[in-house]
C-alpha cells in the first residue's frame, strides 16, 4: 500500500475508545512514575527552554519588546503549581499542561510576524536541532526500534489480523515509553515482519492535560503546538532515511485523537 494512503486507511479502521483515566493504578502505578520522570527530564529540563531561550527572544526582536514581556509574564501566571504530595500522574499532567500552554502562546505570537516557511524554519528547525543536541539517547533508542524488529516473523492473531498479543499489549500499556507524550494509547497493528506498527491515541495528552480556560485561546485546541512542536519535528527526525524508522502523525483535529504510524525497512 502506498505511503500516502495508509494513514487515511488507518483512520478508517483503527479508532479505539478512550482509556479509563482514574483509579489508584492509573495515578500511582508504574506508568505514572515513568511519565512523571519523563515529563521532568524531557519537558521541563529539555523542551521548556525553547520557549524562554528561543521563541521569546525572537518575539522581542519582532515586535514591541515590553508588550512581549508583559504577555509572557501573563501566560506564565497561568501555570499550575506542582505540590509535593500529589500523585505522579497529576504532576505529569500539570507539567505537560504548563508546557503546552506556553508553547501555544509563543507559536500564535510568531504567526503574527512570519511567513509559513519562516515559521516552520523557526519552530520545527529549532525543535529538531535541540533534539539532536539535548536528547541523543532518546533518538538512539527510538531509531533502534527498526533494527531490533528487523527480520522478525509475523504472528497473526486468531482472526488473521496483525494485532499484538495479550502479553505484548500488557507490556505496552504498562511500560509505554511514549506514554508521557501521548497519554493512554493502543497498538492496533503490529507487523514487524513487514516493518509496520500503528498506534491509536484516543485523547492525546497534548490536548487534554491543560485546562481549556488557561489556554491562550480557550475556545480552541492547542493545534499549533500539536502540528509544529509534535508532528512536524518527529516526522523530520524520523523520516525513514536509509531504511530507518519513519513516523507519520495523523492528528484528527478538531478531535483530540491521533493515529501514529511507524514503519521501517524490514530487510
Amino acid at each position: 500500500m502506498p505511503d500516502d494512503t495508509i494513514i487515511s486507511t488507518d483512520r478508517g479502521t483503527g479508532r479505539v475508545p478512550a482509556a479509563q483515566k482514574s483509579g489508584w493504578y492509573y495515578n500511582w502505578g508504574p506508568q505514572a512514575w515513568i511519565d512523571m520522570w519523563m515529563s521532568n527530564s524531557m519537558l521541563v529540563k529539555k523542551a521548556m527552554p525553547i520557549i524562554s531561550h528561543t521563541f521569546v527572544p525572537i518575539l522581542r526582536l519582532s515586535g514591541d519588546k515590553d508588550q512581549v514581556d508583559r504577555d509572557y509574564d501573563e501566560i506564565k501566571s497561568r501555570r499550575e503549581s506542582i505540590k509535593f504530595f500529589e500523585s505522579p500522574r497529576e504532576k505529569w499532567r500539570k507539567r505537560y499542561g504548563n508546557f503546552v500552554r506556553e508553547a501555544e502562546w509563543a507559536l500564535l505570537e510568531l504567526r503574527k510576524y512570519y511567513s509559513q516557511k519562516q515559521y516552520e524554519e523557526i519552530v520545527i528547525g529549532t525543535s529538531v536541532a535541540l533534539s539532536h543536541e539535548n536528547s541523543p539517547e532518546f533518538l538512539k533508542m527510538m531509531n533502534s526500534m527498526s533494527e531490533k524488529n528487523r527480520n522478525k516473523k509475523a504472528r497473526p492473531a486468531k482472526d488473521g489480523s496483525t494485532k499484538p498479543g495479550r502479553w505484548s499489549t500488557f507490556l505496552f500499556e504498562t511500560f509505554n515509553p511514549a506514554h508521557w507524550l501521548t497519554g493512554p494509547a493502543t497498538i492496533t497493528e503490529f507487523d514487524p515482519a513487514n516493518g509496520l506498527t500503528v498506534m491509536e491515541i484516543p485523547d492525546c495528552g497534548w490536548h487534554t492535560c491543560g485546562p481549556a480556560d488557561r489556554l491562550p485561546n480557550p475556545n480552541m485546541l492547542p493545534e499549533e503546538g500539536c502540528l509544529y512542536i509534535c508532528k512536524g519535528p518527529f516526522e523530520a527526525l524520523f523520516n525513514g532515511a536509509n531504511g530507518g524508522l519513519k513516523m507519520e502523525f495523523d492528528p484528527h483535529l478538531p478531535e483530540t485523537s491521533c493515529t501514529v504510524r511507524m514503519s521501517w525497512d524490514a530487510g
